[in-house]
């Protein structure tokens, strides 16, 4: 969750010995599994890779927090995963 970049299914598939095609449709399945449930987070593929991200319709919270919410600097991936761990 804290990756600046997509995570590509090829490194992906390489790291757990299956094929990229089957990374994508796991992916896939995981993404519809979380937007079913609504978590606070949600799976997409972009750019060729899959990565987290908080839901759009979070983002006026992040941003309050972004904003006022905090005392000390954190990278924008630690505030995206402290949002979700607060959702």
């Amino acid at each position: 969750m804290v990756a600046d970049e997509p995570a590509d299914p090829r490194l992906l598939a390489q790291l757990i010995e299956t094929s990229p095609q089957q990374i994508d449709d796991l992916c896939s399945e995981l993404a519809a599994e979380y937007d079913r449930e609504q978590r606070g987070f949600e799976l997409v593929k972009i750019a060729g890779g899959w990565r987290f991200q908080s839901r759009a319709e979070l983002a006026p919270y992040v941003e309050r927090f972004v904003l006022t919410g905090q005392s000390a600097r954190l990278s924008a991936a630690a505030l995206e995963t402290l949002a979700i761990v607060a959702y």
